[in-house]
């Protein structure tokens, strides 16, 4: 506090010749300024000092409040009622205002207050005070001004601090609901308002969603676009405080659906990375006092990160809709199709195993779904929208395979010339299926375990381990149990995958399910090649019922995918159904009563003769031993022929 200071109060206020009034009292005015952060104790500790060094019998710095009314914010010396006319002549007056024994001048060191030094004393004393009172109103005015200018910057500091907070915590919010609740109570605290909003434009609509809106069936409050404050902000871009005084403009039709008053409003526009409009923020009833143009420009700043925020977002929804619709059409696909006792039980197992976090041992032979079984638990699990990655531990080399799953670093090995995560980081957040994990060697069957027990990886020359959430499914064709027995698996990764097993039934064992799929698999082929799909004679049903099916479901839709490309017949018969099969499993048709059985290997046994004799009837009759007309009747009666075959077919 020195020399500058009084030369900038003397320029500023152009005392002159009036530096002699400047006593001890008002210089202790002058300190105060620079020393204390609160407005009202500073004004009553600088009016203690003038009253105690004056001639007035009361001091007072009188505030006007948004209704108009005045109240005193400190004062020294006994109180009077206060002198409402000549505070309100004060505040557009450029010199003391005298008013019997009354004298007030008005503080202008904040344009945004409006504060009058009201000045008590006898008539004859009053006039004598003129100056005094202006030279002390200009020092309090500079006092205030110096205050509400530190108070300002400390607030704003503070809520920045608080912005960055804020702004943090919204870009790891990925629902929207979540992050409009949050934005709304995050901005209502900080503005010290009672209620925030943030309204999204649905311009097709013409329609502004606002949310959250207490009071409202759903939290959301639906307006027209073209209504009130906020609509006029939408469609101009420009912000609008409306204060007590401009009541009109405000929105009365809300506020008896809310049943609430709105007192005062700030609303500012939502404007997006490319510079267009997508809703507004609002807030509603400052506790005190009116809404500021420093209110004005940090809920600019702040609705600007909400704009960066609520976009993302929505790009995150957009993204994940996506994503989970992606997800719901590979959960389809990965459907078990069928409706024997021991699929229905399978379906339940996989609702309520997809649920937890468990390991599931997948078993069952070659081609009965074990890879479908998998997707089916992680599409239906909470890591759906996750990866899904499958390893074939058969067909990876022991010597690639801790690269294969736990990646590498570059360099680690020669070729090794850049860095690759492997399978378990690519998993990270979703599901490993290990497929043919009966084949793993103990070599890759330790490693693995590891892994499991603690879900920490290492690359390949790597030094710093790194953490993974994957979720193993493993499957094999192999006894494991087995292979315990005879050393070749080890026994305590057996235990750590043998926590849910789930086997599959060979589909020999499913029934009428072969036809289900079957013809599950002809309409699917249909479709890819643009062709009506056939159906399958009773002939040719039988037939797919009597078959062993060694490859399972596999086979089955190997053998529908060759009749749909190789025959354009619209009703499939027995001689379109060529199988490739395992003599172990072909001559026991187990799905058929013994009549149908004894039926089917019969058919079985002459085509396999007509098939070599290249289709000569007499040589396959030879063959057999029956005459050619007895072997045509009989082929007739086992619905190997149609009605329309010459009895000539093949000589």
């Amino acid at each position: 506090m020195g020399g500058a200071l009084y030369d900038e109060i003397e320029s500023a206020l152009l005392l002159g010749e009036q530096r002699d009034l400047i006593g001890a009292a008002h210089l202790r005015v002058v300190a105060l300024a620079t020393s204390e952060d609160r407005l009202d104790k500073y004004l009553h500790a600088a009016l203690d000092a003038i009253f105690q060094r004056g001639a007035a019998d009361y001091l007072t710095v009188a505030i006007r409040d948004n209704l108009g009314q005045w109240s005193p914010i400190a004062e020294a010396g006994r109180r009077h009622p206060l002198p409402t006319p000549a505070l309100v002549a004060a505040v557009d007056a450029a010199e003391p205002v005298l008013a019997a024994d009354w004298l007030t001048v008005a503080l202008h060191g904040d344009k945004s207050l409006s504060l009058v030094l009201a000045v008590r004393s006898t008539p004859e004393l009053i006039k004598t005070l003129q100056y005094r009172a202006a030279l002390t109103a200009h020092l309090l005015g500079y006092g205030v001004g110096l205050i509400r200018q530190r108070v300002a910057r400390s607030a704003r500091l503070k809520r920045l601090e608080q912005l960055l907070t804020i702004i943090e915590s919204w870009q790891k919010t990925r629902d929207m609901h979540t992050l409009l609740t949050e934005m709304a109570e995050a901005a209502a605290e900080l503005f010290g308002s009672e209620r925030a909003s943030i309204f999204l434009w649905d311009r097709p609509k013409k329609t502004l969603v606002g949310r959250p809106a207490l009071g409202i069936e759903g939290g959301e409050l639906r307006v027209p676009d073209d209504r009130g404050v906020v609509g006029h902000v939408v469609q101009t871009g420009e912000p609008r405080r409306v204060d007590e005084l401009d009541k009109d403009e405000i929105n009365r039709d809300i506020d008896q659906s809310l049943a609430f008053h709105t007192r005062n409003l700030l609303c500012v526009p939502l404007v997006g990375r490319r510079g267009r409009i997508f809703g507004a923020f609002e807030l509603i009833n400052k506790q005190l006092g009116n809404f500021t143009a420093e209110d004005q420009l940090g809920l600019t700043e702040l609705a600007a990160h909400a704009s960066s925020a609520l976009e993302n977002t929505q790009e995150t929804e957009r993204i994940l809709a996506s994503r989970n619709r992606l997800a719901d059409a590979a959960a389809a696909a990965a459907e078990l199709i069928g409706d024997c006792p021991a699929i229905a039980t399978l379906r339940g197992t996989i609702r309520r195993v997809a649920e937890s976090n468990l390991p599931v041992l997948v078993l069952g032979e070659n081609g009965t779904g074990k890879e479908v079984v998998s997707q089916s638990i992680h599409f239906r699990s909470d890591r759906r929208a996750q990866p899904l990655v499958a390893v074939n531990c058969a067909a990876v080399p022991d010597t690639l395979l801790e690269s294969e799953l736990f990646g590498r670093e570059k360099g680690a090995f020669t070729g090794a010339d850049e860095t690759r995560p492997g399978k378990f980081e690519m998993a990270d957040g979703g599901t490993l299926f290990l497929d043919e994990i009966g084949d793993l060697s103990l070599s890759g069957q330790s490693k693995l375990l590891r892994v499991l027990e603690d879900q920490l990886i290492m690359r390949v020359g790597g030094t710093s381990e790194i953490q993974v959430d994957v979720r193993i499914i493993a499957a094999t064709n192999r006894d494991l149990g087995e292979l315990v027995r005879e050393k070749k698996f080890r026994e305590d990764l057996f235990f750590r995958l043998h926590v849910v097993t789930i086997e599959l039934p060979p589909l020999r064992e499913r029934g009428t399910d072969i036809l289900t799929l079957a013809n599950h698999f002809l309409h699917h082929f249909s479709l890819k090649t643009g062709r009506q799909t056939p159906t399958l004679s009773e002939a040719a049903q039988r037939r797919l019922l009597a078959h062993a099916w060694p490859g399972n479901v596999r086979e089955l839709r190997n053998t529908m995918e060759r009749v749909i490309f190789l025959h354009s017949d619209e009703v499939i018969q027995p001689e379109s159904l060529q199988f490739h099969s395992l003599d172990s499993h072909d001559d026991a048709p187990m799905n058929l009563p013994l009549n149908d059985a004894t039926a089917e290997f019969q058919r079985r046994y002459i085509q396999r003769h007509v098939d070599a004799a290249q289709g000569n009837i007499s040589a396959a009759a030879e063959k057999i031993g029956m005459h050619r007309s007895n072997l045509y009747r009989k082929m007739k009666q086992l619905e190997m022929l149609s009605d329309s075959t010459p009895s000539s077919a093949g000589e």
